[in-house]
This record gives structure tokens, C-alpha cells and sequence, in this order.
């Protein structure tokens, strides 16, 4: 080991840096040199390559894995309590939160689907947003007052809209016709799918299929059917295509209960690999993204309608209740004076009889004054100008826009040869439509209310003001100088608004359950107007407007959880692997190195396999994975490695998880384990060893890090009849598919004086490490640049 160890030299260290805290997890962003990382005491970092910290946030809950996604723009964090949330890579401001599982979140998987050569179909499903078209960019959520800027959907969307002047035209044609796929599993067995990591497109749970450990023609099973319990997603990962998923977990496997023989429960505990028939999203891609693009904007929109409905009632709220604060005192100043009157009748004698009662007088005079009026009279109009600007700027546009998108939706659904297989529903869409087209109604009506009610105000304090000098004695010449007062409006004022808010009903809670009152005459031009064509919902103006676009909430929450509804049951088990049997019990928190990748490999001119006759290249899927087996005796450390070759047939459609399967185990040299590992680029695997047993004294080093090239490994090739009778373990001793490596068989370097732990973070668009230690320190390395090298170079 000692002569091993003086020539372990390779790669390049670029720094050894002191960590305040350990780290549990760790992701290299794929198009930069950023580490984000999970720090033990809930931290969540992000440091350049040169350790350069950009940003650390500390997340409400516990998080539990990381995953960016694919233009390294966003980062998604899975949460202990199932949440998962989506972070801008600039700053780490929070940008969306989806909740789409109920348990914890232990792996993500975010991938874009690849592009493909376009054909005559396609070119059918050619998305261009007519939207900027025809309206300006779509407003922003605004911020409550005192509160920062709220979520931004461009970041998430990485906008495929026409507004960035800094991006090409075919640039955002690019990104427009790819779509990007978060996936997802937790602690129970469910794993989920969502479309920018926003839209919901699936969800299954492991423990709901039907399983066999393989599939014959026509998508039978070959073998008895099993079903899994107590299940634990470790990891997923989707294929570009978009057309096969596999999920690796450990738990149970039994008999199902309609194949099982009487007496026989015998369960089988171990380490599983499914892969799931995904087919449809990749049939229905041009169709699910523009749905999924449609949709999420949509959301957006609603969102941006409810936010400002917050805002202007907090505004509004403000403004009202100081009005109605000072007001308060005069009932009281009444009464003691000997007056049984209300407020609103003194003020209607004040306005006839221009004299007032010594109650009011003492109210206006001494308590009010005119620069409490002037006060009052500000806070309303500043709320009066402020919800107009919101009106203007926020709710119309946005209404405008989301019914543009609806109307776009409620096209497409209609065209049922193509989105009703993925949920698009033309009859939710309807409603929704319609929903949408009152919500633009009541946000018209909505204007002219505010605007006569701050009129009727303004008259009213102009009033009020004029009254107070003629009280106080000023001169007529002051007095005249105000403008003449439409008596009849301010009594229309004092009856209708001085006791009864006329804006905050329609900005209040939907809770309250306010009905507005609709004059008779306008019901029966509605019961007209839906014979010819109109809202079907006649009784649509009794409600206010947040209580409207609580309902157009509802239904396009009814309308987009229908695609996953549909989609998810057309995703089915193909086939699964029994990778190594596991004692009983299983811990929940059992961890397992695991890594999988896919290549695309260039086939040989010679390779003229009816499969691969005619195509440059194939999908070549790679599983790495630390095989735990404690019914070996000698407990070696062993890697499993599964490469499959998903080869097409039948034109371009492909047979999920039939392709060419081959494995092999790697029995690492006596005194190493495997502390983690991860696939590389060019096929390699990046393995992390520690040492078993140190002797004491012993400096020569506690771990090694390790390159090994597996593309000329010496696979074996297996069959689907015998995955059902052994564990890919046993089936590789059983078929001679061990192979012994040693240090000197990759390229290695020793981790001098560290106890190595995961995670161990790789980058293979970089080809950067980044080792770290036990004792808080963190290892950066070059995987491309070789001290060896160099030293042979200097001699």
C-alpha cells in the first residue's frame, strides 16, 4: 500500500479550505462554476469555484437533496416536509413552492428533454406565443407595503417570452420548443413529475403497481406479479426522451395477492430497480408543454390577481379605517350634548340648514379641525390614487392576458384527437373561459366603484372644509374661493357612503360571505344575454371581486390537476431489477451510494445490428450503485454497474427498458469501501475510498480519490428469464461478471490525513471534485489536470 501510495498523485489541487459546518449535500450547477451545498446546521450556500461565498439563506424547513436545474439558472431544494422549492441562482431568493408530496423528499432529478430532429408533425406543434403580440409584458405580483418584491415567473420559466432584448430570436425559439421535467420521490414510494418543476404531470406511488421482473410481447409480464410495501425512493431519473424513468429504492417485495398461493407471504427485502413506461410524455411533448406553458403562466396570472387584491385592501383598509376612527367620537359628543340624532342626519341638517348642533360644532371645530380634515382627506385620496394605479398597472393587465391564455387553452381542447389523452378537458376549459370573462367584468365594474366612491369623497371633505370656515367666522372671500358644492351629491354621499364602505366588500375576505345586491332590471339583461350566447352563471355580479377570483382559482385549479389525473395512470412498470438483497429490518435512513447517468455513443460503422442499422447513435443508460449484501461473509466492497442500451425499433418508437442489459461487479482491493461515488463524463465513474482498518501513526492517507474507465469493462450480458431467480449480486458471481480493481487501475490520488464522507460533488461539464472531510474541510480537485504530468514534465 506504501509504494502505491508515493505514486497517487493525479489530479490537481486546487484548494483546501476550513468549513464552519459539515455538509450533507452538494450539487454542481451544470453550466457554471458554483457549488450549492446543505450545510448540517440548515444552511443553504452557494460558493464560486474559487470558494467565494454568493450566497447563504436559511430555509424554514429542514432540507433533505438539491437538484438544478438543466441551464443551472434554478436550484430545487426537497424539503423534510415534502415541499419543494425553487431558488434564483443570482441571489437564492425564494421563486415558487410546490407541495405535491406528503412526506420527506429524498431525491430530485431535473432534466431536459433533448431535441430531436423535427419531421412534418412537429412542425404542426411549432409554439409561438402570440401573447406579446398583442399585450405588454404581464404585470408582477406586487409587493405588500414593507415587504420585498414577490416571485418573479420569468426566472422559473427562464421567459420564454419576447421581452429579453439580451437574448436572439432563435435563441427563445430554442428554449420555447424544450421543456424541462422535475422529477421527484420521497420517503413513501411516491414519485412526481412536474413540467418546469411547476406544472403537475404526474404522480404515482411505487406501491400501487403491479410489478414483473420483466415484460414479453404485446406489454405482458413474464413470471408472477409482485407488489411493493414499505417502499423508500432513494432515486429517479428520466430519460431525454422522455420516455422511460427508473426509480431505484429499497423495501419489500411479496407476491401479489391475486397470484399468491395460499400460505406462501415469503417477502423479499432488498435493493430494487424499476423502470417506468413514460411513453406518453414523450409521444405528447409538443402538447404537454404548450399546456404546461399555458397553464403555469395562467397560475401566475391568478396569482398576480390575488396578490393585488391584498394589497389594495391593506391599502385601502388603512385609508377607511382612519376616516372612520376620527368619525367614531362624534356619536359619543352627540349624545352628551343631548342629541338623540345620528352623525348622518347632523350632517344632512348642517347641509339644508347650513347651522350646526353644539355637538357637531365641538366635533368639527375642536376635535376634527381643518388640518385633521386636510389629514383625512389625504389618506383617502392617496388610497384612492394608489388603487387606481393598481387597477391600471396589475389587475386589468393581468386580467386581460390570463383570458387571452384561457381563450389559447380552450383552443387547443378542443382539438381531442391530440389533448384530450393528456387531460385536457374542453368542458373545464369552458368554465374556466367563462370564469375568466367575469373576473374582467367585475375588475371594469370594480373601477368605475372606486372612482365614484373616491369622487364622492373628495366632495365630501370639499364640503365638510367649507362648512368648518363658514363655522369658524373666516372671512366669505375665503370661503368663496373653494369650488361650488353639488349639494345633491354629498347627500347622496352622506346616505349611501358615509356608514357604508362602498370599495371594501369587494377587496375583503372571501370568508365573510358578502353578496352584493343586483338591481332586477340588470338580472333579467344577464338572463337575456345567456340566452343568446352569454354567462351562463347569471348571479355572477352578486359576488365581489375577490370573491370572483377566488372562483376562477377554483376552476383553473380543477382544470390543470386533470392532466396528471390522466397522465399518471398511462405510466406503468416495464420491468425491474433485484439489485441485492438487504437485512431486515430496513433502516428508514439507510444511505446508498448511487449514481445514474446516460450517454449518447456513437455506434461503429462496423456495428450493423438490425437495431442499430441506419442510426449514428444510441442512448447508452448507466446504474452505479455500493452493493450492501451482508450474506457474504468476507463483506467485500463491491460496485454494481448496470448499463443498458435503449435501442429503437419499429421507426422511432421505442421499447422501454427492452434494450441490450449487461452488468458487472467491481470488487474493490482488500482494506478499501466505497464512501461514495458518481458517474462522469465519457462513461467514467468517480469513486471515493476510504480505508477500513488504520494503524495508528499511519500518515500515508485515510482516503483516495479514483477515475475508472468503464466503457471496456467486461460486461456480461444478461437475459430477462434470469433476473427473476437472482439478485444481480449473486447472478454476477454466478455468471463470472466480478472484477477485482485495485488504485492502479484508474487514475487515483490519496486524500492525505482526511476522513472522507460524502457527498462527493462532481462536476463533468468542469471536471471538478469537491472531496470533503469528516473534521470540516472541503477538498477542491481538477480532474483534468494531472500532477503526474506535471512532474514528469519538470524531470
Amino acid at each position: 500500500m506504501e509504494k502505491e501510495v508515493a505514486s497517487l498523485s493525479h489530479f490537481t489541487l486546487h484548494l483546501d479550505k476550513a468549513l464552519s459546518s459539515s455538509i450533507q449535500k452538494a450539487a454542481w450547477n451544470p453550466e457554471k462554476d458554483l457549488l450549492a451545498m446543505v450545510t448540517n446546521d440548515q444552511q443553504l450556500v452557494l460558493h464560486r469555484f474559487n470558494w467565494q461565498r454568493l450566497w447563504a439563506i436559511s430555509p424554514e424547513k429542514k432540507a433533505t437533496c438539491i437538484c438544478w436545474r438543466p441551464d443551472g439558472k434554478a436550484l430545487a431544494v426537497g424539503h423534510e416536509d415534502g415541499s419543494i422549492s425553487l431558488h434564483d441562482v443570482e441571489n437564492g431568493d425564494l421563486l415558487q413552492q410546490i407541495s405535491t408530496h406528503q412526506s420527506s423528499v429524498q431525491c430530485l432529478d431535473w432534466v431536459q428533454e433533448e431535441q430531436l430532429a423535427m419531421g412534418d408533425a412537429d412542425s404542426l406543434f411549432l409554439y409561438k406565443d402570440r401573447t406579446p403580440r398583442f399585450f405588454p409584458p404581464p404585470p408582477k405580483q406586487p409587493p405588500m407595503p414593507g415587504t420585498s418584491s414577490a416571485f418573479d415567473m420569468s426566472a422559473v420559466l427562464s421567459s420564454a417570452d419576447g421581452q429579453q432584448g439580451a437574448e436572439s430570436q432563435s435563441d427563445l425559439t430554442v428554449s420555447y420548443q424544450q421543456i424541462n421535467v422535475l422529477c421527484s420521490g420521497d420517503r413513501d414510494g411516491t414519485v412526481c413529475l412536474s413540467i418546469f418543476g411547476l406544472f403537475p404531470i404526474g404522480k404515482l406511488s411505487i406501491h400501487d403497481l403491479k410489478i414483473y421482473f420483466a415484460v414479453g410481447e404485446k406489454n405482458r409480464g413474464i413470471g408472477p406479479a409482485y407488489q411493493i410495501f414499505d417502499g423508500h425512493v432513494l432515486k429517479v431519473s428520466l430519460s431525454r426522451d422522455l420516455r422511460q424513468m427508473v426509480v431505484l429504492f429499497h423495501g419489500h417485495l411479496i407476491v401479489d395477492k391475486s397470484e399468491r398461493i395460499s400460505g406462501s407471504e415469503n417477502t423479499i427485502a432488498g435493493l430494487f430497480c424499476i423502470h417506468l413506461n413514460t411513453t406518453l410524455l414523450g409521444d405528447r411533448r409538443k402538447e404537454l408543454h404548450q399546456v404546461a406553458l399555458q397553464a403555469s403562466s395562467i397560475e401566475e396570472l391568478v396569482h398576480t390577481l390575488q396578490a393585488s387584491i391584498s394589497v389594495m385592501h391593506k391599502q385601502w383598509s388603512d385609508a377607511i379605517n382612519m376616516f372612520t376612527g376620527k368619525f367614531w367620537n362624534l356619536s359619543g359628543m352627540l349624545r352628551e350634548h343631548g342629541s338623540q340624532a345620528s352623525p348622518c342626519d347632523e350632517f344632512l341638517s348642517l347641509l339644508s340648514c347650513g347651522s350646526a348642533s353644539p355637538g357637531l360644532h365641538q366635533f368639527l371645530a375642536g376635535s376634527l379641525g381643518e388640518g385633521g380634515l386636510k389629514q383625512l382627506a389625504k389618506s383617502i385620496d392617496v388610497a384612492g390614487w394608489e388603487l387606481h394605479a393598481l387597477i391600471a398597472e396589475r389587475l386589468q393587465p393581468a386580467a386581460e392576458i390570463l383570458a387571452f391564455r384561457v381563450a389559447e387553452l380552450r383552443g387547443l381542447s378542443r382539438w381531442r384527437g391530440r389533448f384530450h389523452c393528456i387531460g385536457l378537458d374542453e368542458r373545464l376549459m369552458d368554465q374556466v373561459m367563462e370564469e375568466s370573462g367575469m373576473v374582467l367584468v367585475q375588475v371594469e365594474r370594480f373601477l368605475r366603484i372606486v372612482s365614484d366612491a373616491v369622487g364622492q369623497f373628495r366632495l365630501f371633505f370639499l364640503w365638510l372644509t367649507k362648512s368648518l370656515r363658514r363655522l369658524d367666522g373666516e372671512p366669505s372671500s375665503q370661503t368663496e374661493q373653494l369650488p361650488v358644492i353639488d349639494s345633491v351629491g354629498v347627500a347622496n354621499f352622506l346616505k349611501t357612503q358615509f356608514d357604508q364602505d362602498p370599495i371594501g366588500p369587494h377587496l375583503g375576505s372571501i370568508s365573510e360571505g358578502v353578496s352584493l345586491n343586483v338591481d332586477l332590471e340588470e338580472l333579467r339583461r344577464l338572463q337575456e344575454l345567456a340566452l343568446m350566447g352569454g354567462f351562463s352563471d347569471c348571479t355572477f355580479l352578486q359576488r365581489t371581486l375577490a370573491q370572483q377570483i377566488h372562483q376562477l382559482h377554483i376552476s383553473c385549479q380543477e382544470a390543470f390537476c386533470m392532466p396528471w389525473k390522466v397522465v399518471s395512470p398511462k405510466m406503468y412498470c416495464d420491468s425491474m431489477l433485484r439489485l441485492c438483497p438487504l437485512q431486515t429490518p430496513l433502516p428508514r435512513d439507510l444511505k446508498i451510494p448511487i449514481s445514474m447517468a446516460s450517454y449518447e455513443v456513437k455506434l461503429s460503422t462496423l456495428d450493423n445490428e438490425p437495431l442499430t442499422r441506419g442510426k449514428t447513435s444510441v442512448s447508452v443508460e448507466y446504474i452505479c450503485f455500493h452493493m450492501l449484501d451482508a450474506t457474504l461473509a468476507t463483506d467485500p466492497s463491491i460496485i454494481g454497474i448496470i448499463r443498458q442500451h435503449n435501442e429503437n425499433s419499429k421507426g422511432d418508437e421505442l421499447v422501454v427498458g427492452r434494450g441490450r442489459r449487461e452488468i458487472i461487479a467491481l470488487r474493490i482491493q482488500d482494506g478499501l469501501h466505497c464512501t461514495d461515488l458518481a458517474l462522469y463524463k465519457d462513461r467514467q465513474l468517480v469513486l471515493l475510498l476510504g480505508r477500513k482498518k488504520i494503524p495508528e501513526n499511519d500518515l500515508s492517507g485515510q482516503a483516495y480519490l479514483m477515475v475508472l474507465e468503464t466503457e471496456n469493462l467486461p460486461f456480461v450480458t444478461i437475459m430477462p428469464s434470469l433476473i427473476s431467480e437472482l439478485d444481480l449480486l449473486h447472478l454476477c458471481f454466478s455468471m463470472g461478471g466480478v472484477v477485482g480493481i485495485t488504485l492502479n487501475d484508474g487514475k487515483a490520488r490519496v486524500v492525505s490525513h482526511l476522513d472522507a464522507v460524502p457527498p462527493l460533488a462532481v462536476s463533468a461539464s468542469r471536471g471538478l471534485a469537491c472531496v470533503f472531510a469528516g473534521h470540516q474541510r472541503a477538498l477542491l480537485y481538477d480532474l483534468e489536470d494531472d500532477d503526474n504530468a506535471k512532474d514528469q514534465e519538470m524531470d
